[in-house]
């Protein structure tokens, strides 16, 4: 077996070994962002099976394959409120747990839009979750 040989079998070895090592991360804020984004698609088929908002995220129905968590990315559970004008508001203080911050210590807030101008629940229709969120 001639030097050339030797060194891209090595080569090879160093490559399989290295390379599939590779792991991708998905940050936490991220996996916060996922947690909400499903929250509100559950607040949509509970909203869509009984007529009405949920009044706490416990309620919310389970899909099968899906991790149905109401937590974040650091274990604590999302803070749900329904305003007054039937803004629903779903909120992580992020990873240190307070108000406020930048970063992963800063706030992840998604609001959307429970009910139309006349009270009537829109969470139950089809597009709510694409329509119904406030971009901030």
């Amino acid at each position: 077996m001639g030097l050339t040989q030797v060194k891209w079998q090595t080569c090879s070895i160093l490559a399989v070994l290295f390379g599939g090592c590779h792991v991708d991360v998905i940050p936490d804020r991220d996996l916060t962002y996922s947690a909400i984004g499903e929250t509100f698609f559950r607040i949509h088929l509970y909203a869509k099976a009984n007529g009405t908002l949920p009044p706490s995220l416990n309620l919310l129905p389970e899909r099968s394959g899906y991790t149905n968590q109401i937590t974040d990315a650091w274990h604590r559970p999302l803070a749900y409120d329904i305003d007054a004008d039937g803004i629903l508001t779903i909120r992580s203080l992020g990873q240190d747990g307070a108000v406020g911050g930048s970063g992963d210590d800063g706030d992840i807030v998604v609001k959307y839009r429970g009910r139309d101008g006349t009270g009537k629940v829109i969470a139950g229709q089809e597009l709510w979750v694409v329509d119904g969120e406030i971009k901030q």
